[in-house]
């Protein structure tokens, strides 16, 4: 069990029913990511949102990696930032919350064709070329990013709000605090049908075939299910991307970030 600084909070599990949308959103090339993605929401009324990024075209990329702790009392860190040109997102997945607020992970190929995963730093990452998304609006609730005392990062934390919708499918905007199990977690979360999308941190991923990333932290994109076993693909500090069906104990370092889908 990882020490964080500050004081643990009672609530492990924080939830915020909502209903669920499907979207999609056109992204206009040559604005930095954050901004496109903004735009876009922004025209289609969207103010909350699950989004799925699949092969989309940058002419810059720039991302982070996990790091060792920064020697503040913090258990993990980020690398510096590391920026790719002619880059390919294969595959990526974000939460955009409040005040167009984006926590974004994924898989990308570089110019020469080489894998890399990480943190999307969606400010410094731009599309070559114009680009349907498609993902899940959110009515009811949404995320805030704020300071959090017991991990000393900025973290999204979800709130409800009023639903301006009657239709939808029910759903659940969740975090997971430190130290819980994920799997088995969102398996007591699950109910009839419930499809799980997220991003977050473990104290290293273990996997059911193949090698086991060593922590302190692991950053993971939720990449399927076969009911509550949960597929991932995770990045250490070494940068190499791995995927496979999460095997056992998967403890939450600092943070899961969870739409969960019902029925």
């Amino acid at each position: 069990m990882l020490s964080h600084p500050g004081p643990a909070d009672r609530q492990r599990v924080q939830i915020a029913p909502c209903r669920a949308h499907p979207l999609r959103l056109r992204l206009k090339a040559g604005l930095p990511l954050d901004r496109a993605i903004a735009a876009a929401a922004r025209e289609a009324g969207v103010t909350g949102a699950w989004l799925q990024l699949d092969d989309l075209l940058c002419t810059a990329l720039s991302f982070v990696i996990p790091a060792p702790p920064p020697g503040d009392g913090r258990v993990a860190f980020y690398s510096t930032t590391r920026v790719l040109r002619g880059a390919r997102i294969m595959t990526a997945g974000l939460h955009l919350g409040e005040a167009g607020a984006i926590h974004a992970h994924g898989i990308w190929t570089d110019a020469a064709g080489a894998a890399h995963m990480g943190h999307l730093r969606p400010e410094g990452t731009h599309l070559s070329r114009p680009a349907w998304i498609t993902g899940w609006r959110l009515d009811g609730a949404f995320f805030r990013r704020r300071f959090d005392p017991e991990t000393g990062f900025p973290l999204f934390t979800p709130h409800r709000k009023a639903r301006r919708l009657s239709s939808g499918r029910p759903a659940r905007l969740i975090r997971l605090r430190p130290h819980l199990n994920l799997a088995p977690t969102l398996a007591a979360l699950s109910r009839a049908g419930t499809r799980f999308l997220g991003l977050g941190s473990l104290v290293g991923t273990r996997f059911a075939t193949d090698a086991s990333l060593p922590g302190p932290a692991t950053e993971i994109l939720i990449l399927g299910q076969d009911r509550s076993r949960l597929r991932v693909a995770s990045v250490g500090e070494d940068g190499t991307p791995h995927q496979g069906w999460l095997f056992g104990t998967n403890r939450t370092c600092i943070t899961a970030e969870l739409l969960l889908i019902d029925g």
